[in-house]
């Protein structure tokens, strides 16, 4: 159950960094835009990169219990 909460998180952060990159290609800048993506993106990538890799950590665990 946990599982499945990592990854709806981790795949939301990686739509967040997905959006802005989007915004950017297409020139769609704003001063609003500017600070969220400010607030948002270095959590963003950390939960992006972190919470696959507790995913993998887990699941590995859980195998390598008897």
């Amino acid at each position: 159950m946990k599982n499945k909460h990592l990854i709806i998180i981790s795949i939301g952060a990686w739509l967040n960094i997905g959006l802005f990159y989007f915004l950017y290609l297409n020139e769609i800048e704003t001063i609003l835009i500017g600070v969220f993506r400010e607030l948002t993106l270095i959590p963003s990538y950390l939960c992006g990169m972190l919470f696959p890799v507790w995913i993998l950590i887990r699941i590995v665990k859980k195998k390598l219990k008897p």
